[in-house]
Order: structure tokens, then C-alpha cells, then sequence
């Protein structure tokens, strides 16, 4: 009983962390329409894999948002203010985008989370959201918060920590 306890404190415990650490988990969704979700998934790949392989092939360095998209109240912020928007959209044929999402609802399969937890491991993700660019080596080359940014301001911050990549205008 004592362990069942323990680990319930535990449990709380870790919770109250991720709470305290910067994700409210109340922000508003007011704007959210159907034409930004098919906006924003249409920029977006789930495949880590596949990522860095498309990256490799291309030149294109790697954008990493590890969110918690239905949970974390600043990952919704960057979704709403960065994220779903044209600038973005338009921005983001110059990057490979991933998103590694940690969803309290709807959850993967058991390996697909804990592939997702060991990438988010290998890159020292500590909260969320967690914004890297990366080679297509999986060498992190920059990391951003993305706060209360709006698209333009957040897309010139990243575009300064790009590398400059061959027959790729900026």
C-alpha cells in the first residue's frame, strides 16, 4: 500500500512541476477555425525518421516543436500566434517541420511514445514547448521560445540561426 501511495505523491508531484513550469493549461481558442487546422497540418510531419531523411536529401535544416497540443497552454499559443498562420506556412517550405507531440488525449500506441520520449531525451527537452533546428544529423543548432511572438518576429529568429544552405534563397 505504501508503494501504491508513494507513487501516486509522485505522480502528483511531476504534475505540479509541469504546471508550474510554464504550461496553464486554460488559453483561449477563440480564432481557431478549420482552415487554419488544415493550414497547419498540412506544414507539420509526425515522423522523425522520415524528417531528418527528407532533410538530409533536401539541405533543409530541421524545425523540432515537442508540444503537449492538447494540454500546454503556450504550445497553443505558438499553434495560434506562429504556427497556423500564412507567414508561417509560407516560411516553413524552407524548413523540415516535426512536430513530437505528448497529447494527455488520444494517445499513440505504447512504442510510438516512447520513440517520441527517447527523441525528446536525446535533445534535453525539459518542458514544453520545446522549439529546436537541427541538421539533418541531429546536431541541435538553436533553440527559441516562442512566448507571446507573433508569426513574423518568431520566423526571424529562426531564420538567423539557419545555416546558409546552397541554391536556397532567403
Amino acid at each position: 500500500m505504501n508503494v501504491k501511495r508513494s507513487t501516486v505523491v509522485l505522480a502528483l508531484c511531476a504534475l505540479s512541476l509541469v504546471v508550474l513550469t510554464g504550461c496553464p493549461s486554460r488559453m483561449s481558442n477563440e480564432g481557431d477555425g478549420a482552415g487554419q487546422e488544415k493550414l497547419t497540418a498540412a506544414v507539420w510531419t509526425d515522423d522523425i525518421e522520415g524528417a531528418f531523411k527528407t532533410a538530409a536529401e533536401t539541405g533543409r535544416p530541421v524545425f523540432i516543436d515537442f508540444t503537449g497540443s492538447d494540454w500546454c497552454g503556450w504550445c497553443k499559443l505558438a499553434d495560434k500566434n506562429i504556427f497556423s498562420t500564412r507567414a508561417w506556412a509560407d516560411f516553413a517550405s524552407e524548413l523540415v517541420c516535426l512536430k513530437v507531440d505528448f497529447p494527455q488525449q488520444g494517445r499513440p500506441d505504447v512504442m510510438t511514445m516512447k520513440r517520441r520520449e527517447d527523441f525528446a531525451k536525446a535533445f534535453g527537452v525539459e518542458g514544453f514547448p520545446t522549439l529546436v533546428l537541427a541538421t539533418a544529423e541531429r546536431k541541435e543548432l538553436a533553440r527559441f521560445t516562442a512566448g507571446r511572438k507573433g508569426a513574423a518576429e518568431f520566423i526571424a529568429e529562426v531564420r538567423k540561426s539557419m545555416p546558409a544552405v546552397q541554391g536556397q534563397s532567403r
